[in-house]
C-alpha cells in the first residue's frame, strides 16, 4: 500500500489525538475523502469514542468538573461572607441559593465518580484471562518472542497478582 505510513499517522492523529479530517489532511497530504474512507472502513472512529468514554478519562473530567465547582463554591463562601457584612438580605439569600445548588451539583458528580470507579474495576481472573489471550496470540504470531517474554509474563502477573490482594 502505497499510503500506509500515512494512514498510520493519520490514524494516530485522529483516534488518539482527536484531530478532525481536515487537519489531518492538511498535515499528512491525503485528501479529506481518504481520510473519510480510512475512519469508516477501519472504523477509527468507534475505537477514538471507546478512548475518549474510557474510565480513566471520564473519571479525570469528572474530577476537573468537582474541581471548578470548588472554586465556584469558595468564591460564592467569600461573596456571601461580604453581603452578610454589608447587611444585603437579598444578596444573602441569593448566594445562599447559587451555594446549596453547587454543593449539590458537587455531590452529584463525586456520587457518579464513585459509580464509575466501581463499574471499571477489572476483576483478577478477567485481567488474567485477557492477558492470556494476548500471549497466545503473540506465540501464534512470533513464537521466537513469545519465548523471549517468558519470563516478563511471569514477573508482569506475579506483580499484578499482588496488587489485587
Amino acid at each position: 500500500m502505497a499510503k500506509e505510513k500515512e494512514q498510520k499517522i493519520a490514524r494516530v492523529l485522529f483516534v488518539e489525538q482527536g484531530k478532525t479530517a481536515k487537519e489531518i489532511s492538511r498535515l499528512v497530504n491525503v485528501s479529506e475523502q481518504t481520510l473519510s474512507k480510512w475512519i469508516n472502513t477501519k472504523n477509527w472512529r468507534a475505537e477514538r469514542n471507546a478512548r475518549l468514554s474510557a474510565p480513566g478519562v471520564r473519571t479525570d473530567n469528572i474530577k476537573q468538573l468537582i474541581n471548578d465547582l470548588t472554586e465556584q463554591r469558595l468564591t460564592l463562601t467569600r461573596e456571601l461572607k461580604e453581603a452578610e457584612s454589608n447587611l444585603d438580605l437579598e444578596r444573602c439569600t441569593e448566594l445562599r441559593s447559587s451555594i446549596a445548588k453547587v454543593d449539590d451539583g458537587v455531590s452529584k458528580w463525586n456520587k457518579t465518580l464513585e459509580t464509575i470507579n466501581k463499574e471499571s474495576t477489572v476483576t483478577l481472573s478477567t485481567y488474567l484471562a485477557v492477558m492470556e489471550m494476548i500471549f497466545d496470540a503473540l506465540r501464534e504470531h512470533d513464537e521466537k518472542l513469545f519465548l523471549q517474554m517468558l519470563d516478563f509474563q511471569e514477573v508482569h502477573l506475579n506483580d499484578v497478582s499482588l496488587k489485587f490482594k
